[in-house]
């Protein structure tokens, strides 16, 4: 009897000491969860494991960080499930850190969305800062500064515009959602640069595009999923929890990857050396000069690599410019008053029948602020992608560790009134000095972000938006539906008012 009581109180010292220990090793884990590492910008307190998320479910991202900053200064930092997030808020904070340290603050983060869209990061956009890196991002700058030159850029876009008309000219006078036209042609116009076929055969009512539709529809269905926050790229343990929206996104993912393995292999079958046709044609040829000359590179310009890099290149072109001339429609119907200057000007400069040119730009001043006005006013990407620390490193006497995810905030940056003047209302003067030329280098400005990984396809959006900007403001009049004066526009996903005049 003595010997089985013992045995039992041993028993139950045995448990307890079990469930003891277990409760130490999470409370050991809760407190790592939530303990800012040294020298880490000031922050709101995080929550064991989910960091700040719940901070989110309450207001919108911009409103959290706005309230963030004023408390914490430009420079603070949260928890975002497993990752802690340093936000700079005002363009010295970016600069200090993308320009005067770029190398310290060029890595990607590893998310599960990404890893799954990359293919294991094999693209530029993504893919973590090494040597691989610097050679596909050098290709991708080759093939944009070939393909996309001056002359053949002009060419292309003056027929993509030519099926364009089709579609706004059936539209005249009547109210249309302008969207449509505007993704099909843009994703029309890269198609071209990137795998060298015409797609668009006619932009009429009832037209199937079936490149661009595919590609579009891909791609507002991605960010319908992860736009807003994926729970498998911030907590770890929800990759392996088969939800409806993981599944979804596999299925999507691998749908679009291999489209552009489909549309790579077709290349590679009809490629010629002598006759390089287009983007995806230049990095074949690139690799075939790597396998030719035993090239220690061979290594890193697989197939796999060489897909994602055209994706990262086909992508490059279309989100700034699709997210611009979407916002220059509702803008400009918004604003009829600087509208009209935008057409007088270009009716003075160019005409109203020659198609504009890249040797335009410099003689449009009032347009060109206007463009970039939009680019401020809009922020229609109000966050740039993440970076993470690429190793230990130091930011305005604070401490970030190796990994740590960096985001600028690029709507405060373009908002911030120390600046500029009524950041809230939309003004081209904001980028016209006192003669009326443009301001060269205006300061709080980065539309397409800094350092190592500024946006590859800068150069290319640029000169889409001036083509595009220019004819549409030539050829059309855009403006409110009647009765619908007090609807605002600046809603896009509310668009089926806008009308057109050519």
């Amino acid at each position: 009897m003595l010997g089985a009581l013992i045995e039992t109180a041993l028993s139950s010292v045995t448990a307890v000491n079990v469930a003891l220990g277990c409760a130490a090793v999470l409370a050991y884990f809760m407190y790592n969860s939530v303990k800012r590492p040294p020298g880490m910008p000031p922050g709101p307190t995080p929550y064991p494991f989910i960091g700040n998320i719940l901070m989110f479910w309450k207001k919108p991202g911009q409103e959290v960080f706005r309230d963030c900053s004023k408390e914490y200064g430009n420079v603070f930092s949260l928890k975002i499930g497993q990752w802690w997030l340093v936000m700079l808020n005002d363009i010295e904070t970016v600069r200090d850190a993308f320009q005067k340290k770029p190398i310290d603050f060029a890595d990607r983060p590893k998310l599960v969305s990404m890893e799954m869209f990359t293919e294991g990061y094999k693209d530029i956009v993504f893919s973590s800062y090494n040597e691989t890196w610097k050679l596909h991002r050098k290709l991708g700058h080759s093939a944009i500064r070939h393909f996309a030159s001056s002359s053949k850029l002009e060419k292309l876009v003056e027929e993509i515009t030519g099926r364009m008309s089709e579609r706004l000219d059936a539209f005249e006078g009547q109210p249309m959602d302008p969207k449509d036209v505007i993704f099909l042609g843009i994703y029309n116009l890269l198609a071209s640069l990137s795998f060298g076929e015409r797609y668009v055969v006619a932009i009429g009512p009832g037209t199937t595009l079936l490149f661009a539709t595919i590609f579009m529809n891909m791609s507002k269905e991605g960010f319908d999923i992860v736009g807003q926050g994926f729970a498998a790229d911030y907590i770890p343990i929800a990759r392996f929890i088969p939800t409806p929206g993981l599944r979804k996104l596999k299925k999507l993912l691998g749908a679009y990857v291999g489209k552009i393995h489909d549309y790579f292999r077709r290349h590679r079958e009809t490629y010629d050396s002598d006759n390089l046709r287009d983007m995806c044609d230049s990095l074949i040829h690139a690799q075939q000069e790597a396998i030719d000359e035993g090239s220690e590179h061979i290594s890193k310009l697989t197939d796999t690599h060489l897909c994602q890099t055209i994706s990262d290149l086909f992508a490059a072109g279309t989100d700034t410019t699709i997210g611009s001339l979407s916002w220059t429609v509702a803008l400009m119907a918004e604003n009829p008053d600087i509208q009209q200057k935008c057409a007088d000007e270009i009716h003075k400069v160019i005409g109203q029948e020659k198609f504009p040119c890249l040797q335009d730009r410099g003689n449009l001043p009032y347009c060109e602020a206007t463009m970039m006005e939009i680019l401020r006013y809009s922020s229609f990407i109000p966050l740039a992608l993440p970076h993470t620390t690429h190793c230990d490193t130091t930011l305005r006497g604070y401490a970030i560790p190796k990994g740590t995810m960096v985001m600028p905030n690029l709507l405060a940056i373009h908002f911030d009134e120390k600046y500029w003047d009524e950041p809230e209302t939309f003004k081209p003067e904001h980028f016209l000095d006192e003669t009326g030329c443009i301001r060269q280098h205006p300061n709080s400005f980065l539309p397409f972000s800094a350092g190592r990984r500024a946006c590859l396809g800068e150069a290319l959006a640029k000169a889409e938006l001036f083509l595009l900007f220019s004819w549409l403001l030539q050829k059309y009049e855009f403006s409110k539906v009647a009765g619908q004066g007090d609807k605002p526009l600046l809603d896009i996903d509310a668009w089926d008012f806008v009308g057109t005049n050519a």
